[in-house]
């Protein structure tokens, strides 16, 4: 039923680099959306703007190609790794 937008989601997520996209899932409710993400990426200086960042493409994104309001987008950080383990 979801699965378009499961597929922004991934498409949304790519450009960031060493970003890895584990499970989306996605709720509607009154005709908003909300999002629950859960990725890993490499540890960054500034880690809570880059994962604001990730939700405002993908919450951008969501709209732009569908229309449809965003209510949330929830990002879990299952792991965080260095280069070596990457």
């Amino acid at each position: 039923m979801h699965k378009p937008i499961i597929t922004i989601v991934a498409m949304s997520v790519q450009p960031f680099d060493d970003v890895i996209l584990e499970d989306v899932k996605v709720y509607e409710q009154q005709k908003r959306l909300t999002i629950h993400i859960t990725v890993s990426f490499k540890m960054k200086q500034n880690m809570l703007a880059f994962c604001e960042h990730i939700q405002k493409q993908v919450m951008d994104d969501i709209y732009e190609m569908t229309g449809k309001e965003v209510f949330a987008v929830h990002l879990y950080v299952r792991r965080l790794v260095d280069g070596k383990n990457a």
